[in-house]
């Protein structure tokens, strides 16, 4: 498992993509608050003055947007990274290890956690820049509201991530995975489900509690049921994808 991660991680820190993903993301938030400055509309939920949010609440804006382009970075660096092994057939090297399969898997995982810290890192730094610069509010609010949103954007995006993975698993395929990964990303599921719901039963159940609801929703953690919910669904849906993506990835035959 060391070993395997080892390797992992090296392929990362050298990945080229990782870095040129993180840096379009940067400067596509950096211009968008500026945008957002040219454009100043007050927040649906509470009415606040763009201008006017702390960091708490302009990442909640941001993040609750359709398309969610965190979601849709964090879907090509996993299949990217996937299948450039699985296509370069590196993993032939070491599947023949004891347990080099879920090895594979746990490593590639715990990769994505590091790429997923980088890039909520760097939507602090690059919100904290543009706002400070088109808003001259760098102002962060509440710091255990804010600790509360990014932990728990963390485990819910982690846990998207894993998501795609097991598509990529299952798909082996960097078009389907693309193509699969998008509908996700876009959350073409999740509006979907909650439109039908609207219809039937006059409001939503289930899809309250889907993954990319979830992350898309502007939450208010201080309730503590609201912070328990979003806690308990990030790790229902973690587990879930770890085990399917960790059970596909042994049975399957890499022949």
């Amino acid at each position: 498992m060391i070993n395997l991660f080892k390797m992992d991680f090296r392929r990362f820190i050298r990945n080229k993509v990782m870095y040129s993903l993180l840096l379009i993301y940067s400067a596509f938030q950096i211009f968008g608050v500026f945008m957002m400055s040219v454009y100043e509309e007050p927040m649906a939920e509470s009415g606040v003055q763009t201008s006017q949010m702390n960091a708490s609440e302009f990442i909640q804006s941001v993040l609750s947007q359709t398309p969610s382009w965190m979601l849709l970075y964090i879907m090509v660096f996993t299949i990217y990274f996937y299948m450039s092994e699985l296509n370069a057939g590196f993993y032939k090297n070491y599947i023949t290890m004891k347990h080099a399969r879920i090895n594979s898997v746990l490593s590639k995982i715990i990769i994505q956690a590091f790429f997923i810290l980088l890039m909520l890192l760097t939507l602090i730094i690059s919100d904290l820049i543009g706002r400070s610069i088109f808003f001259g509010n760098n102002a962060i609010g509440d710091i255990g509201f804010f600790m509360k949103l990014i932990s728990s954007q963390f485990l819910l995006q982690w846990a998207f991530s894993v998501l795609i993975l097991c598509v990529a698993i299952i798909t082996k395929k960097m078009l389907g995975s693309l193509i699969i990964g998008l509908a996700l990303a876009l959350n073409l599921v999740g509006m979907i489900l909650s439109s039908l719901e609207t219809v039937l039963f006059d409001k939503t159940y289930v899809s309250d509690y889907l993954l990319v609801n979830t992350i898309m929703r502007i939450k208010d953690f201080h309730d503590l049921n609201e912070w328990i919910t979003v806690l308990s669904t990030g790790l229902v849906f973690l587990v879930m994808f770890i085990g399917i993506a960790a059970r596909y990835k042994w049975r399957e035959d890499l022949r």
